[in-house]
């Protein structure tokens, strides 16, 4: 089996996202950039499924500490994207877009139904709270990513993820995030998960922009106890990361 713990492509890539930062005078930590480029690698084909990825070998290739590493590999490895093998090292997943997207589709339905309950039963005070939060940290990622300070893409993951988790855990139905989470071994289902690509710079921008937007149209949805258009919006939202990839790839 080929590993891709010396494999240059992973340097380059590192070396690229760090590059776009450092040129608009901001940094980037290391276990992000790991984590961003070795997801971007194994997005687009670069490192194939069934290739193993090491945590020594990279630690020896970029000449850094194994700890932003193994955060990073960890990341991937909820995400689905690598898995943990029986000796040493990872795993690539097989990518299998048709699976991908069916699996999007349940997810879609469980999200808008989380949604609808919630705006049905009206937000509580600390609910709220937290998804206005959420909004503005999206917000101002957005404005950090327009400026091509990719600090936002990090800023715009934790209010991402904070906007779901946050409807799914007050949607009063625990069969709702119980079930999500068996599509969790799925790679990129878990909700929250964000890839961005900052070679295609343009198309990823005008996704997460419409995803804020998209964010900000259910929470008005859930205020104003409209459950209808709370769960279209949100089933719309929940397919964004392979629809509208493909949808503005063309």
């Amino acid at each position: 089996m080929k590993s891709y713990a010396d494999s240059e492509p992973v340097l380059e890539a590192i070396e690229s996202f760090e590059g776009a930062a450092k040129s608009k005078g901001h940094q980037t930590t290391s276990d992000k950039r790991v984590l961003t480029a070795l997801r971007r690698l194994i997005m687009d084909g670069s490192i194939p499924s069934g290739a193993k990825i090491t945590e020594v070998g990279l630690s020896s290739l970029l000449k850094i500490s194994r700890t932003p590493i193994r955060l990073a590999l960890k990341t991937l490895e909820v995400e689905g994207l690598i898995q943990k093998r029986d000796g040493r090292g990872y795993t690539v997943c097989d990518l299998d877009f048709d699976d991908l997207s069916k699996a999007y589709e349940v997810r879609g339905v469980l999200e808008g139904l989380a949604a609808r309950r919630l705006a049905m039963s009206g937000l509580a005070a600390d609910v709220e709270i937290k998804l206005r939060r959420s909004l503005q940290m999206t917000g101002d990622a957005v404005t950090l990513i327009g400026a091509h300070d990719f600090r936002g893409v990090d800023l715009y993951q934790e209010g991402n993820t904070l906007f779901h988790e946050t409807i799914l855990d007050a949607c009063d139905n625990t069969f709702v995030p119980f079930t999500l989470t068996r599509l969790e071994n799925l790679p990129l289902v878990k909700p929250g998960t964000l890839v961005f690509n900052s070679e295609n710079f343009d198309m990823e921008f005008q996704r997460l922009t419409i995803g804020h937007g998209q964010h900000l149209i259910v929470f008005d949805a859930i205020t104003n106890r409209d459950p209808a258009r709370a769960e279209a919006m949100m089933r719309e939202h929940s397919h964004a990361t392979v629809n509208y990839s493909m949808l503005f790839s063309k």
